[in-house]
């Protein structure tokens, strides 16, 4: 069907270029018989308003007149019947000149049309992904699996015959990998992943495999840190420092070990990468318990300015447990911008205890951008996060944070008119 397509699309292509051309050729050729007939006629109509002249002034009789008239007609009768004559059975050398200048018109762009596409389809075949286009519907089954141990035995199968084929096709072992680990066969899965990375240069989706690796070295090593995971994750990282499954590797790490500082130095890396995700506001909770943690532990977790909000509602006020809550420290100097630091909650949560630093950002600003700040909290009965007409909002006075950690207490009581 797709090579019945491309000759379709093909011919079609050919046509767009080769008719213009030929009804182009035709035009001219038409339009140069006309003008030579127009030339005939028109030395007609100049001669013999000369001889009426001759006539008027006295120099011609009528007879003599008459008979050059004839004479003109006979003339142009015979040049226009000639000109036919000739177009039409003897061309001329010029004529014939010209009709091989169209032939070379007409057929430069068809051997064009015909070389172009079959240059492209070389080309692709050397520079392109053809073969992992090839195999789109296995990669396709591969990322909809969800927890179907028999589609995944029959995707190794298929995958397993592709590899053995043809082993230098990365993706292919990628998604064989996939597959191998989503069964709990991680040995397996770990050399699969470690043959994608090896057939990948150095960019981005190397350094995603390269997580693949390290996260099975992981597991087969019983959720420790051995050297071989650490030298995986080295790669990675020298590749893009940033890359997701090993940030995530090391916070889940770190917070195993109770290592606190470290999973939320980690756990501020990933929520940088798209700070108004839903993990990242995952992740804001897990640092301002972590936070708490080590707050117990007598030290400080916090980098930067914290606010630390006392968060509750005011007395016999009663209130839908599903509403939203908003809070935001704001710049006190500049009115319309995004909030600094904003976390989101609900009812039910309060009353709450609630930390903002620099990590809540949600703008191109955090706290420590503002020298005078501000403290909003917000019911939404829209779950918009800016007030409408009937929510309730309570706002602090503003107040320098100077670098430190402050301590607000806001009582949520007010509805907007």
């Amino acid at each position: 069907m797709f090579w019945i397509s491309t000759v379709i699309l093909f011919v079609i292509a050919v046509g767009f270029v080769l008719l213009p051309l030929w009804l182009r050729n035709r035009a001219e050729s038409f339009t140069a018989d006309a003008s030579r007939k127009n030339e005939n006629i028109a030395l007609f109509h100049e001669r013999s308003d000369d001889l009426e002249n001759e006539l008027a002034s006295g120099n011609l009789v009528q007879s003599e007149f008459d008979v050059l008239i004839l004479e003109l007609q006979q003339s142009l009768l015979s040049d226009v019947t000639e000109e036919e004559i000739t177009s039409e059975k003897k061309p001329k050398a010029r004529k014939a000149g010209r009709a091989k200048s169209s032939a070379y018109n007409l057929v430069i762009p068809l051997v064009l049309c015909l070389l172009m596409p079959a240059a492209a389809y070389t080309l692709y075949g050397e520079w392109g992904y053809k073969r992992d286009v090839e195999l789109m519907g296995l990669f396709q089954r591969t990322v909809n699996n969800r927890d179907n141990p028999q589609e995944s035995q029959d995707l190794i199968v298929s995958l397993g015959e592709v590899v053995q084929a043809d082993d230098d096709r990365p993706w292919a072992w990628y998604f064989l990998a996939e597959n191998f680990a989503s069964i709990g066969m991680f040995t397996e899965a770990e050399i699969a992943y470690t043959q994608s990375a090896g057939r990948m240069d150095e960019t981005p989706e190397k350094a995603l495999v390269l997580g693949r690796v390290a996260m099975a070295k992981y597991i087969l090593a019983d959720f420790n840190f051995t050297e071989g995971v650490l030298e995986v994750i080295e790669q990675a990282r020298a590749i893009n420092p940033n890359e997701m499954s090993i940030l995530q590797l090391i916070a889940a790490d770190a917070e195993e070990r109770e290592d606190f500082e470290t999973a939320i130095e980690y756990w501020r890396l990933i929520i940088q990468n798209n700070p108004n995700s839903e993990q990242a506001q995952v992740l804001r909770r897990s640092i301002a318990v972590a936070q708490q943690r080590l707050a117990g532990q007598g030290q400080d977790g916090a980098v930067g300015p914290t606010i630390e909000i006392n968060l509750s509602l005011a007395q016999g006020l009663n209130l839908d447990e599903n509403l939203r809550v908003f809070v935001a420290v704001r710049n006190a100097a500049q009115e319309g911008l995004p909030p600094l630091a904003a976390i989101d909650l609900t009812v039910a949560d309060l009353p709450a205890n609630i930390q903002l630093d620099n990590t809540y950002a949600v703008g191109p600003f955090n706290i420590s951008s503002a020298d005078m700040v501000f403290v909003s909290a917000s019911v939404s009965f829209s779950g918009s996060a800016t007030p409408n007409s009937g929510d309730y909002r309570s706002q602090s006075d503003n107040f320098a944070h100077n670098g430190q950690r402050a301590v607000i207490s806001l009582e949520i009581a007010d509805r907007i008119p």
